[in-house]
């Protein structure tokens, strides 16, 4: 069963565009499109490390405790935000990081 996917690709990938190639804030695309900056930002930041695929739908993972071992040394390490770490680690919501 695929999970419901609140922003579709193709939404994304127009807010991405409009702040990277036209150069317009977050803050003015979240106000124009009627949502969060935090969502531009997040795009923009997948949008950055992976490309386009950044901004497809991500299946639920299971991650092994190696993984999550790695995860956590990394933002002790080298003391990253959430943000940072989700993006880095393709991990889709930094609530998870949370869990």
């Amino acid at each position: 069963m695929n999970r419901k996917v609140k922003f579709n690709y193709a939404f994304k990938l127009e807010c991405v565009e409009l702040v990277l190639k036209k150069h317009y804030s977050n803050v003015y695309v979240s106000r124009l499109k009627g949502l969060d900056e935090s969502n531009i930002r997040k795009w923009v930041a997948f949008y950055k490390a992976y490309g386009k695929d950044g901004l497809l739908p991500r299946r639920n993972h299971n991650y092994t405790v190696d993984f999550k071992l790695k995860v956590l040394k990394a933002i002790k390490k080298e003391s990253l935000s959430l943000r940072e770490t989700s993006v880095k680690f393709n991990i889709a919501d930094a609530a998870i990081l949370l869990k």
